[in-house]
């Protein structure tokens, strides 16, 4: 079951989702994953044009997360008391990296409230449902995470990690001031394409750094390559719309985060636009 990502603008009230794979996939073969770097010229005009709040920001500078010992409890199928405690359990391990990487540019990081249930029909922000069952609400800093029978029955743990880990990373962008100037700037631009690729940008840096936490975790969590390589696979194919852009590009953000292990990595801003589209 596909569960899209999704960032919802109206006035001053944004929610921002992410893809939300339950099930255990039917697997094919492992295959090597590589490094993947980008480099182009029009990336430096990008950074020209975007506040340095976005391009320039102190938490980049945090840089390699290196390694962490993340080993939760793995949920079993139909329990959701069992999903519940795996998803509390990773959220441990993202609070600890997060403190880390933003005492070392000299940030303080508040770690989101985070809301799971399985009876939970909205936040502050929006509805949750089966298209949207889990996002990340800005006005309260909190993430919130709709579990449904069907997410219970058979839930991937790999995609719920990676699902609570992009969440964060939006309340990283909130923390470090990434979210807001990307507001400020999103009211201020006109014309649908180029608000498009702001949010792709925005969104693509959130998938970026749950690849981050997965490098981090990697040896414990534990990611399995070819658990890992079937979401790229899924991704690629399947993840494009228009909020998000194409699935090769989310794809390529999280296997960047994830190949990179670095906060730097993950600086969408600054990237060639054929890499937000």
């Amino acid at each position: 079951m596909r569960i899209p990502l999704l960032a919802v603008v109206t006035g001053a009230v944004v929610c921002i989702a992410a893809p939300l794979l339950m099930s255990e996939p039917a697997l094919a073969a492992p295959r090597v994953v590589t490094q993947v770097t980008h480099t182009d010229s029009a990336a430096d005009s990008a950074a020209r044009s975007l506040p340095t709040a976005l391009t320039k920001n102190r938490i980049y500078r945090s840089g390699s997360v290196g390694t962490m010992n993340c080993a939760p409890s793995a949920p079993q199928n139909g329990s959701a008391a069992s999903v519940t405690r795996f998803l509390a359990q990773v959220r441990v391990c993202l609070n600890r990296l997060w403190t880390k990487q933003f005492d070392k540019v000299g940030l303080s990081f508040r770690a989101p409230k985070v809301v799971v249930s399985t009876r939970l029909t909205r936040s502050p922000c929006r509805k949750l449902t089966v298209t949207t069952p889990a996002h990340y609400c800005p006005t309260s800093q909190a993430i919130y995470v709709r579990l449904f029978k069907t997410d219970i029955k058979q839930p991937f743990a790999l995609a719920l990690a990676k699902t609570l880990a992009h969440e964060y990373g939006h309340h990283v962008q909130k923390r470090t001031g990434i979210l807001n100037a990307f507001y400020n700037l999103y009211f201020r631009t006109s014309g649908t394409t180029a608000r498009r690729v702001l949010n792709h940008r925005m969104e693509l840096q959130a998938e970026c750094l749950s690849g981050v936490f997965l490098s981090a975790s990697s040896d414990s969590l534990p990611v399995d390559f070819e658990q890992y390589d079937w979401i790229l696979k899924w991704t690629t194919k399947n993840a494009s719309d228009t909020e998000h852009g194409k699935g090769r590009n989310i794809a390529y953000w999280l296997n960047r985060g994830y190949t990179s292990g670095s906060v730097n990595g993950c600086n969408t801003w600054i990237a060639p636009a054929s890499r937000a589209v």
